[in-house]
């Protein structure tokens, strides 16, 4: 601890200002340490949900898949929370980056409750929502599941 004897010599510090000071790095390391391994421990669900995301689609019944292919209308609207990228891409106004940023948010956020919640994702605005909510549905991937 003669280190920080100088320390405070240098700095014209009582002891306890630099105890204060030396508790106050020691947290805030520690607070740094815990935040890189909190974001070491949550890229590898981003990345297995990325990889597992194509097998959903993999298990849509026949009826539905031959549907995939047309865009989602008033008649047929689209599941928000169980569609894949490329059924997100029909819908008018969303391209490949914002289905994307859909697909994300639902699996990193949660499922979406209601339609208005689209608008949380970035990109989606009021107006983009207004054309796409006669087309999207929501229904909790419980219930769609049954």
């Amino acid at each position: 601890m003669g280190w920080l004897y100088r320390l405070q010599q240098r700095l014209s510090i009582t002891r306890q200002e630099g105890l204060a000071i030396l508790t106050l790095a020691v947290l805030f390391l520690l607070g740094l340490a815990v935040r890189h391994l909190q974001q070491q421990q949550q890229i590898p669900p981003v990345a297995a949900d990325s990889l597992v995301a194509p097998s959903p689609t993999d298990s849509i019944p026949p009826s539905l898949a031959s549907s995939g292919p047309q865009s989602p209308s008033a008649e047929q609207p689209l599941n928000v929370n169980t569609a894949p990228p490329k059924a997100l891409d029909a819908l008018p106004g969303i391209g490949p980056a914002l289905s994307e940023r859909i697909v994300t948010y639902r699996s990193t956020q949660r499922p979406f409750q209601r339609v208005d919640e689209l608008e949380r994702v970035s990109g989606i605005g009021p107006k983009t929502l207004s054309t796409l909510r006669p087309m999207v549905r929501v229904t909790a991937p419980d219930s769609a599941s049954k």
